[in-house]
């Protein structure tokens, strides 16, 4: 087969995989893991992701990763970032956040519920889709939670 032709068909077999709806690793139907990934944002607030999150790595029977599709834009409300900015700091572990569209996986490494709240609060700030990257692992940053408390605040003064 010549390479072009290959490559279509790759191409063709990608586009058709992205298009199927992602479900998580687990197979259990008796709760969120079986649902459809877009149903994820429809019946769950950001702090009850992050609280599903926190629940689903102690299971220690699958990946250490946790693959999601980008959420609506404005998933992350304003009411949701009081929330979320009292968990920035947060070192408590989580799988890694990894994106449909990402090519890496980080079966080694772990998130924290403190990362994965400032994306969060990034995504809101910057009108943004969560995931904010394609893949997201490692502590809370503390440079960056301080920057979204600064911005929070300035944020607040601004609002009529």
């Amino acid at each position: 087969m010549d390479m072009p032709r290959l490559t279509i068909i790759l191409i063709a077999i990608g586009l058709q995989l992205l298009s199927n709806p992602v479900r998580s690793q687990i197979k259990d139907t008796t709760d969120w893991r079986s649902a459809r990934m877009d149903n994820l944002y429809r019946r769950y607030t950001p702090l009850e992701y992050l609280d599903t999150l926190r629940a689903d790595f102690r299971r220690k029977d699958n990946f250490n990763y946790f693959v999601v599709t980008t959420s609506p834009i404005k998933w992350v409300k304003e009411e949701h970032i009081p929330g979320l900015l009292k968990l920035i700091y947060s070192n408590d572990s989580t799988k890694s956040i990894m994106s449909v569209y990402s090519s890496y996986l980080t079966n080694d490494k772990f998130s924290s519920i403190g990362r994965e709240a400032q994306n969060l609060i990034e995504s809101f700030r910057t009108k943004t889709s969560y995931p904010i990257c394609v893949s997201s692992y490692g502590p809370p940053d503390e440079g960056k939670a301080k920057e979204l408390q600064s911005w929070w605040a300035k944020y607040k003064l601004a609002k009529p």
